[in-house]
């Protein structure tokens, strides 16, 4: 089968007849139905002797895109189900830690944490958002925790302190922490253990 290809100037003129004829019939692109009816005018000049190579020459070039862009449809949806996938199972991840992780924006607000923070924090995930880590962590010396926070802010290597904490209606812990720079996005990473083990818990 010979490939038939229009000349530049000819694409050109073909182009322009097809849109008037288009737009004379009330046709566009603007809908499946419309589309249809511009494709038959396209298949009226290809069946006409006058316009016919050239008009060929287009409809491949219609069809070549056509597929060009199924392609990159399948595409897309494919990075987008693989992207979703990677992002479900990092969270579920993140959840199974057993080492509390949160993540500050660059004003100190809790912007993501996992399921171990949370428990620790005695709150949901709706109501600690926004708030700074003094506001949710009540620890014994204030002054210290904000002091470890600035430093860390110029850190990029995790920058550890020990946390004395009590938390409304609970016993004292004492929580292991590190916190660095976000290499990101401005801001801190946090994570914390317990550094006493549970009572009946024993190595």
């Amino acid at each position: 089968m010979r490939l038939v290809v229009a000349s530049t100037a000819s694409q050109i003129a073909l182009r322009e007849r097809a849109q008037a004829l288009i737009q004379a019939k009330g046709a566009g692109l603007t809908s499946a139905k419309n589309a249809n009816d511009a494709l038959r005018v396209l298949f009226d000049l290809a069946a006409a002797p006058e316009t016919g190579a050239d008009a060929l020459a287009l409809l491949q070039e219609m069809q070549v895109n056509q597929v060009a862009l199924d392609l990159q449809t399948d595409e897309l949806q494919r990075s987008r189900a693989e992207l979703a996938f990677t992002g479900t199972h990092q969270r579920q991840l993140l959840d199974a830690s057993p080492c509390a992780q949160l993540v500050l924006d660059g004003a100190g607000r809790l912007i993501e944490c996992n399921a171990c923070a949370l428990g620790v924090l005695g709150q949901n995930l709706a109501k600690a958002l926004g708030k700074q880590l003094p506001e949710l962590l009540p620890v014994a010396d204030a002054a210290s925790l904000q002091a470890w926070l600035a430093q860390a802010q110029q850190s990029r290597a995790p920058l550890p302190v020990m946390l004395d904490v009590v938390m409304p209606g609970q016993s004292a812990r004492t929580l292991c922490a590190a916190a660095r720079a976000n290499p990101l996005a401005p801001g801190l990473l946090v994570a914390w253990v317990e550094a006493a083990m549970p009572d009946g818990v024993r190595h």
